[in-house]
């Protein structure tokens, strides 16, 4: 009796399981279709949209995280274009309003995914391409800012007692770039976190009179966050530089936002950022320059540590015609560096180490 009714349910259990396995099959199925459901419908509308329309429509295929994370008024002054725009665009994609879109955004994309890009087909020139996404980047970055407001912080940058630059992962390379390019200005610029210090040493000194620059361009670790609050709760002046991401803990802790428009085709392209490095610098050595200040151009007189060897004569020659070390003392000079440098790169790996177990306490909190 049991076995005739075993073999009699079993074939039921099979069909069930075929059935929710169908249903399995049907989810995912609609899941994909509505994955790429607002990149489609961009696409393939493109052609019937008002040239106002197209523009807010390859501004939303190349910042899909603005998308997701900006009210209809952000993103009407992200894009450039009116909010009636942004609502006929909607309605001509097929959504009932703003947030039927962004729903159908969040359902393709997650922040710190790559953007899509333009819906425009790739010429096959790749330099072309970048160089065309690049432009439009650094047009949108620059028609945010002002030559009044690059002035004010060109003096924040000249005046401030200490400047503490931070940038993490990808941003290091922004940061190190501008501490470079500001040293030859002024005195007293910082890297956060110095090599084999903890960044609570670095800065548990910094108050109203120094200032903080802090690079976060895409991806963060929550350690960014924790650190900006403790300057802000320190009073210590900042300067933010970053994606639009940014914008929220730029406007918490009460710091000057500088938005780069960063390009992205697979992988992000930095160069609005990095302009803005430049930018800024040059902005701090013009006023610097026009006011005198006695740091400008300090290094100009100094020879090179790092010159080559002398010539046949045992002698260089230095810019002002005073004659150099001999070949012994070069040497030892010589000799000296190649020590230093040894150990700053030892410091340097210290530094990483450092901020690997930051970031390790970070994902543990």
């Amino acid at each position: 009796m049991r076995s005739s009714v075993l073999f009699a349910v079993l074939p039921l259990l099979h069909n069930f399981s075929r059935y929710y396995e169908s249903r399995a099959r049907n989810r995912d199925q609609n899941k994909r279709e509505s994955i790429m459901n607002v990149v489609e419908r961009i696409r393939q509308s493109h052609d019937s949209l008002t040239v106002t329309e197209q523009a807010a429509a390859d501004f939303i295929l190349g910042h899909l995280t603005d998308a997701l994370i900006s009210n209809s008024a952000e993103l009407s002054q992200l894009s450039d274009v009116s909010q009636p725009t942004l609502s006929r665009l909607f309605r001509k994609l097929g959504y009932k309003n703003a947030r039927e879109f962004r729903r159908d955004v969040r359902r393709y994309h997650q922040p710190g995914a790559p953007e899509v890009g333009a819906p425009d087909p790739a010429s096959g020139n790749f330099a072309n391409d970048l160089l065309g996404r690049d432009i439009k980047s650094l047009n949108r970055t620059y028609n945010r800012i002002s030559d009044g407001q690059i002035a004010t912080l060109a003096a924040h940058i000249l005046d401030a007692r200490t400047v503490a630059i931070l940038g993490l992962r990808n941003n290091y390379p922004m940061a190190l770039h501008l501490r470079e390019q500001l040293i030859q200005s002024r005195s007293n610029v910082t890297m956060l976190p110095q090599p084999g210090q903890s960044l609570a040493e670095e800065i548990v000194d910094l108050g109203g009179q120094d200032l903080a620059i802090l690079f976060g361009v895409r991806r963060r670790t929550s350690t960014f966050a924790t650190i900006a609050q403790e300057l802000h709760r320190q009073g210590v002046p900042m300067i933010m530089i970053g994606d639009s991401t940014l914008r929220h803990t730029a406007q918490s802790c009460d710091a000057i936002f500088l938005e780069a428009d960063v390009s992205v085709h697979i992988l992000t392209s930095f160069t609005a950022a990095f302009s803005l490095v430049a930018l800024l610098a040059d902005a701090v050595a013009t006023r610097a320059q026009t006011a005198g200040h006695g740091e400008v151009g300090r290094f100009a007189g100094l020879v090179e540590l790092e010159g080559e060897g002398l010539g046949d004569s045992g002698f260089e020659e230095l810019g002002d015609g005073q004659p150099a070390e001999r070949s012994g003392e070069a040497e030892a000079r010589r000799t000296e560096t190649e020590s230093a440098a040894e150990g700053r790169i030892e410091r340097i790996n210290r530094g990483f180490a450092q901020l690997d177990e930051l970031e390790r306490g970070a994902l543990r909190r």
